[in-house]
């Protein structure tokens, strides 16, 4: 029998404590009441790290147990260690599963970001619920901070690095988007791919797209690009039909990029060059609402990326795509989907809560000091803020401020319905 000083025996210990604390992520994070997600979500991370441990302190006790009694046999020895092995690169995948979910809980402690959080999981879990049932389905999403120029999601049910799958929406936003929350309208886009995926509409949209193209006449190389660029442009859309104009708006914000950047196409890139993605979202209120205030957006917008700028086979590339961005739209507002049931896409949502004469008769009131947002969906009351803040009437840090107390409250719901 081997001793305790043995070092493969140490090895099996280490092992062995190691893989025990897989399943105390809870005690580990220590999240008071006030700051804690619901205990749904616990109850989908708690058995999958459970599960886990015991499938690795499984396989570590058989090995011991048949090795160890003989482990001064070289051949005893070499099996045990090549197990070990084999754990310890498994023990660092499940590592990754809770590493993650560590990183994103432990944001929760601080009480002034994780209440503004909580916030942002009510809208990003009211951006991802409509009425079809593959979305009742899908578990309540958690928004955390990290580095990164934009936001992004991992989505439900996408596989760890051990294989386990991601049992909730992880909706990843750069902190900076909440010093600037009127354009938190990227939770909604991260939204619209979870819900898109869910609904089976992913490989959809590419073929919706290109059988208009090509009903159109468009060139291959254009019908290419378009279903490749499905992938982003559908949940733009979605974010359009959650928040309207605001939408648009925000773009302008976010992309307001180098024109290196902005005009960038890349074969094998599902994102859209920026000053197309702009133009769409203008030509979707336009479509929506006839003229508005996106018609100066947009000739702005023209005006800071000239295309004679760019090389020459960008700008051919550019200009021939945009003449095809109503269309794109028309296939957005007007196909209807068997994925549906036979709707369209803009059925799903009520596009009347975010018209904009009923947003500017609310965004009025912050001039007093009083939004009365009651009855509004919490992705609509988002819109609000944009008009808002394009009215003029409240500098950043008031409004940042106005905000915040908005965030804290939707916060504080999804609390009381937990």
């Amino acid at each position: 029998m081997a001793g305790r000083d043995h070092p493969l025996r140490q090895r099996v210990e280490s092992l062995r404590f190691r893989i025990h604390s897989l399943s105390h992520l809870r005690g580990l994070v220590a999240l008071p009441p006030a700051c804690d997600v619901a205990e749904r979500q616990w109850s989908l991370l708690e058995p999958q790290l459970a599960a886990a441990a015991a499938r690795l302190a499984t396989r570590v006790r058989r090995a011991a147990d048949r090795v160890l009694p003989r482990v001064h046999h070289p051949g005893a020895a070499r099996r045990l260690n090549a197990v070990l092995g084999e754990v310890e690169l498994d023990l660092s995948r499940a590592f990754a599963f809770f590493d993650t979910y560590m990183d994103v809980l432990t944001q929760r402690r601080s009480p002034e970001l994780g209440a503004v959080l909580a916030g942002c999981d009510v809208l990003a879990r009211e951006a991802m619920m409509r009425a079809h049932p593959a979305l009742r389905l899908v578990e309540p999403p958690l928004v955390y901070c990290d580095r990164g120029f934009g936001a992004s999601i991992m989505r439900e049910s996408v596989p760890f690095p051990d294989g386990s799958p991601n049992p909730m929406p992880l909706i990843q936003i750069p902190y900076a988007r909440l010093k600037q929350k009127y354009n938190l309208t990227s939770i909604l886009h991260e939204a619209g791919h979870q819900a898109l995926a869910r609904m089976d509409l992913v490989a959809v949209l590419p073929r919706a797209f290109r059988a208009a193209l090509a009903r159109a006449g468009a060139p291959a190389e254009i019908r290419d690009l378009y279903a490749l660029w499905a992938f982003e442009i559908g949940p733009d859309f979605w974010a359009f039909c959650l928040a309207g104009a605001a939408e648009a708006n925000a773009l302008r914000d976010l992309f307001a990029l180098p024109p290196a950047h902005a005009l960038r196409i890349a074969f094998a890139d599902p994102h859209p060059p920026p000053y197309l993605r702009a133009l769409l979202a203008f030509a979707w209120c336009r479509q929506m609402w006839g003229r508005g205030p996106w018609d100066a957006w947009e000739a702005e917008w023209l005006s800071l990326y000239p295309l004679r700028a760019a090389p020459p086979e960008t700008r051919r590339l550019v200009m021939k795509a945009r003449t095809y961005l109503p269309l794109i739209g028309a296939v957005l507002f007007h196909t209807r989907f068997a994925a549906l049931g036979g709707r369209t896409l803009p059925d799903l949502f009520d596009l009347a809560a975010v018209a904009p004469s009923a947003l500017e008769r609310i965004a009025a009131g912050a001039g007093t000091g009083v939004l009365r947002l009651g009855g509004l969906p919490a992705c609509a009351q988002l819109a609000v803020f944009h008009v808002v803040r394009d009215s003029g009437g409240l500098d950043e840090a008031r409004l940042d401020r106005l905000m915040t107390n908005w965030l804290l409250e939707l916060g504080a719901q999804r609390h009381r319905v937990a």
